[in-house]
């Protein structure tokens, strides 16, 4: 023992001269060094593992030499998981499935004697997994019963082969060692949905997300940044830690499908994709250079756009979008590029271990339709070089924006044949959505109205259904406003730019409405008017008796009465009574066929008068329309108040009514 610590004492100059001669790129004088250290110890791991090093860094050749003297150190060191890192980094390095398989044999290795070594299990997380594999790495964490980490991972590798029960039981048991912690709720969360319970998986989610501003693992964004946009990426990236539970309860808050509920399905649903994905559209070889290189991918492109130039010549309709003109099609092909989205979708799914498909599978679920060997299944051809699915397919989605198609090469990239699929495709990746059922058609009529406090405005939704929800979203996606009730709901929320959901249930079928809104300022010193709103309800003189007599779907019978109300903001008082004067004009512009513009003529029906009323912030504008005074059909109403005083005019935004 003590020769050999002598032995060791005196290697240690020329192991730091080794080191430092590697460091400065002099790798013939590094390489004499560490073959003179192994010479002289060739029972010693560290200097095998120097050697080892040096060939690592040799220029063009030395990786085999390098992986010789790994393999040498771990059998002299089977207890030191360095020689196996650097066995792992030989494997990465040499990519393909022999390389691939290298680097998993290290990782395994170095998981039984250390379950959070450095990056192994990230690395790990990059490979090829079946079932045979997950196993494997299950029986190397096994090896530490007690250790928090290796039960964590060996939870997530339950969730990987649907195994929910166990994968409870094990973070649960990684909890009790370790505490609160976000990917251990995580995987408890993805378990309870895996197993059908979402009340628990939603609770779970929850947990993990209140401990979101103390996580540094990023575990909430791996799953979040699936289908995150580019603005939500950005948004993430530049949101501090103290501020990162704000952020996913928005991020997830956006994408409730059903405002009625209080588990937002979306969470479940989206575990479930991913492991569809994970199931169907796995990543078979991650390690190929097309994934590892963007200049593989760029080779790649000249054999693409050879293949969409042969396209362009034996079926221009394809590529030329209903033109049959082959050079049109041609010129149409040699203007498509698509490299550089190809270089980012293809990172963002191999990140995740999906191909193509999956990446898409996990944003928009199930294509509605899936066809082998068609590029396009909304234009009939088929590829005469793709013999299966595994060669290229299209997928369809239909969408309320109409019809978007994808189309995938070799089961693993995109490869757009026209401009309109590039730019759906980009839609694809850039939004994503529910599949939860909303057939119920939604109707809803807004209003909007000033508010009490400086800059607000009171929004008013007037829904049909046995109940109805409402929520408001800011840019940001941070929820402004939510309520839920019956008929008519209200909120009271700063003016300006918000996305907008309403939910409507009638008889247990749910109806879904999404999109933009702007809720007008209205105390702004200048003339304003509110929205218009018409009821049939004689008796109804206030803005709520109006909003509650006011129907969703803004149609009234011929023989009703009409009540119209509005509110006029910021009428200057003149002349010697120090009253508001201002005229209104209400119009009823008929929305008619070409046969009804033939034989009933476009003229309006228009109500004019002349106001006098006491000056005050708010003054009150109703109408009572008798019976008959506006003939049955289809009418767009607008009204415009002038001020008398200052001969400033405003109009609010048309409604469309029916009388019938």
């Amino acid at each position: 023992m003590l020769a050999l610590l002598a032995a060791l004492a005196l290697q240690a100059p020329e192991a730091a001269r080794a080191e430092s001669l590697l460091a400065a790129g002099a790798l013939r004088e590094a390489r004499a060094v560490a073959e003179r250290l192994v010479a002289r110890s060739p029972q010693n791991a560290q200097a095998h593992v120097m050697l080892g090093r040096v060939w690592f860094a040799w220029p063009v050749v030395g990786r085999y030499q390098a992986l010789a003297e790994f393999q040498t150190a771990a059998r002299l060191a089977p207890r030191d998981p360095v020689p196996l890192y650097h066995q792992m980094g030989v494997g990465f390095y040499l990519g393909s499935d022999e390389g691939e398989i290298m680097a998993r044999e290290a990782i395994l290795g170095m998981l039984a004697l250390d379950p959070d070594y450095r990056d192994a299990w990230s690395r790990f997380l990059q490979l090829y997994h079946n079932e045979s594999i997950w196993r494997k790495a299950d029986r190397a964490l096994a090896r530490h019963p007690d250790d928090a980490t290796a039960l964590e991972r060996r939870a997530t590798i339950a969730i990987a082969l649907a195994e929910p029960a166990r994968a409870e039981s094990l973070a649960t048991l990684a909890l009790t060692k370790r505490g609160p912690d976000t990917p251990i709720l995580l995987v408890r969360a993805e378990a309870a949905f895996l197993a059908g319970n979402d009340s628990a998986g939603q609770a779970l989610h929850d947990s993990a997300v209140a401990y979101a501003n103390l996580d540094s693992t990023g575990a909430l964004w791996a799953r979040a940044g699936l289908i995150a946009s580019s603005q939500e990426a950005a948004r993430y990236e530049s949101t501090p830690p103290s501020q990162r539970r704000q952020y996913f309860e928005s991020f997830w808050g956006a994408r409730d499908p059903n405002l009625l509920t209080s588990v937002n399905e979306r969470l479940g649903e989206q575990v479930r994709r991913v492991a569809d994905a994970r199931r169907l559209f796995h990543l078979l070889h991650p390690q190929r250079m097309w994934y590892r290189s963007r200049t593989a991918r760029a080779l790649a492109w000249f054999d693409e756009k050879r293949e969409l130039f042969e396209l362009a010549v034996n079926a221009p309709e394809v590529l030329g979008e209903g033109l049959s003109d082959r050079s049109a099609a041609v010129s149409r092909a040699a203007m498509l590029d698509y490299q550089s989205f190809q270089d980012t979708a293809a990172e963002l799914a191999s990140r995740a271990g999906l191909d193509a498909r999956g990446l898409t599978f996990v944003r928009h679920g199930k294509p509605d339709a899936r066809v082998a060997c068609t590029p396009n299944p909304l234009i009939p051809y088929s590829d005469p070089k793709c013999v299966s699915i595994f060669d290229g397919e299209g997928w369809l989605y239909w969408t309320s924006d109409g019809p978007l198609t994808v189309s995938f090469k070799g089961a693993e990239r995109f490869a757009p044949i026209s401009a309109g699929q590039l730019r759906s495709t980009r839609t694809l990746l850039r939004t994503d959505r529910t599949q939860l059922p909303a057939p119920l058609e939604t109707r809803a009529t807004t209003a909007f109205f000033q508010g009490n406090a400086p800059g607000y405005s009171d929004a008013y939704y007037r829904t049909g259904g046995d109940s109805a929800a409402l929520a408001l979203w800011g840019s940001d996606g941070s929820a402004v406003a939510r309520v839920a009730g019956r008929g008519l709901l209200s909120v009271s929320v700063p003016a300006g730019e918000y996305r907008f959901g309403v939910d409507v249930d009638s008889a247990g079928v749910l109806g879904r409405a999404r999109g933009d809104v702007v809720v007008p300022w209205f105390d702004s010193g200048q003339l304003k008017l509110s929205s218009l709103v018409l009821a049939a309800d004689s008796a109804a003189r206030d803005r709520m008796a109006v909003l509650r007599a006011m129907p969703a779907d803004l149609a009234f019978p011929a023989g009703a009465s009409l009540v119209a109300y509005a509110e006029v903001y910021g009428l200057a008082a003149g002349g010697p009574d120090g009253q508001v004067h201002y005229r209104a004009r209400y119009t009823f512009a008929p929305e008619r066929s070409a046969i009804g513009r033939l034989l009933r003529g476009t003229d309006p029906v228009s109500f004019e008068f002349e106001r006098a009323a006491n000056a005050a912030t708010v003054v009150t504008e109703r109408l009572l329309l008798e019976p008959g005074r506006v003939p049955a059909g289809r009418y767009r109403v607008t009204l415009a108040v002038t001020d008398l005083a200052l001969n400033v005019k405003s109009e609010t935004v048309e409604i469309v009514v029916t009388i019938r």
